[in-house]
């Protein structure tokens, strides 16, 4: 237990700090205002060292427009007093500041005077520091993980059947519905989303909790209690490379691409655009989150149709005041 702990605490703090110790853009995806000389140059130094990946836009609505759709993570207005730093504050407290330090050392370089960046899509007042997608993605991470490995124990102790499967993912969806209103309600204290289309913000979070309880209901469903540690992947790993607090534009590759597979990752998106930007695009944080929580709950599903010899449970049964009894032969005149 001694060796386990050590490894675990080793390769949690190895993660943790290679992908959040000093993160810096990656390709990170801004637009540029300005003429075609003064735009190329820039261009050209920007793109460089692969920090950002930039494009051209005529005129600076258009560019708002791709900030507000999340096509671009920001972006720069060559004007003849400077540079203007185009932002969008509730994409991220790093894609904003990037763009601002650009700004700042171009406006430098070239001897012009500094500028006040334009934000284009704050964050809410009572949201200011943007963390409050983070603690919610963790909150329905964590509950969701123990709700599908507790919800088996409701379930009649029969053999596998269509009832028992029906009412297993009935469960999982119910608690999805459950936990959509109880996080609508305890953000609604804090004002978090006061803004937004809360019917939106209801569905966005009932298929973020199906899709992370279903899928970890279908984990242990298939493999047993050792399925049961994808829901502490999810919390451990999966919020922190999920974009909520570190985009992937800042993360290695590896992680950047993970992360947006995981249902994390596909729900910090929904969630995000949820609540700040209404007219971004969904359809793959959509796709990501129906996959989850299709397969999850259809593996539930068939399962308990199909029924095997050993009649094991869908999900973990653990009795923690009970030991486990095992059933011995014994040898006549031997205690039983």
């Amino acid at each position: 237990m001694v060796l386990l702990g050590g490894l675990t605490q080793f390769a949690l703090g190895t993660f943790y700090l290679a992908v959040g110790h000093s993160p810096s853009p990656r390709e990170m995806p801004i637009g540029i205002v300005g003429s075609d000389q003064q735009t190329a140059q820039l261009t050209a130094s920007l793109e460089s060292d692969g920090s950002f990946d930039v494009t051209g836009y005529p005129t600076l609505d258009a560019l708002t427009d791709a900030v507000e759709k999340r096509t671009e993570a920001g972006g720069l207005e060559v004007t003849p007093d400077g540079v203007v730093a185009v932002t969008a504050g509730a994409g991220g407290a790093l894609p904003a500041t990037a763009v601002k330090a650009v700004a700042a050392e171009v406006n430098e370089q070239n001897g012009m005077s500094q500028t006040l960046p334009v934000d284009v899509v704050e964050l809410s007042d009572e949201d200011i520091n943007g963390s409050s997608l983070g603690y919610i993605l963790q909150v329905i991470s964590l509950g969701g993980s123990i709700a599908s490995l507790g919800l088996g124990r409701l379930m009649p102790r029969v053999p596998q059947s269509l009832r028992r499967g029906v009412g297993h993912v009935a469960a999982l969806v119910a608690y999805a519905v459950v936990s959509a209103a109880i996080v609508l309600l305890f953000s609604s204290f804090f004002g978090v989303g006061g803004s937004s289309d809360t019917t939106k913000l209801f569905w966005t979070y009932t298929l973020v909790s199906l899709a992370i309880t279903g899928s970890t209901a279908g984990f242990v469903t298939l493999f047993g209690p050792v399925g049961s540690l994808s829901g502490a992947f999810y919390f451990l790993v999966g919020a922190t490379i999920s974009g909520a607090s570190i985009p992937w534009d800042f993360l290695p590759r590896f992680w950047a691409v993970l992360g947006e597979w995981l249902p994390t990752g596909g729900g910090a998106e929904l969630i995000r655009n949820s609540l700040y930007f209404p007219q971004a695009g969904n359809g793959f944080a959509l796709l990501c989150l129906g996959l989850y929580a299709g397969a999850g709950t259809l593996v539930v599903l068939v399962w308990n149709i199909l029924g095997n010899r050993s009649s094991r449970r869908s999900v973990i049964d653990v009795d923690p005041i009970h030991p486990i009894r095992h059933n011995h032969h014994h040898t006549q005149g031997e205690p039983s």
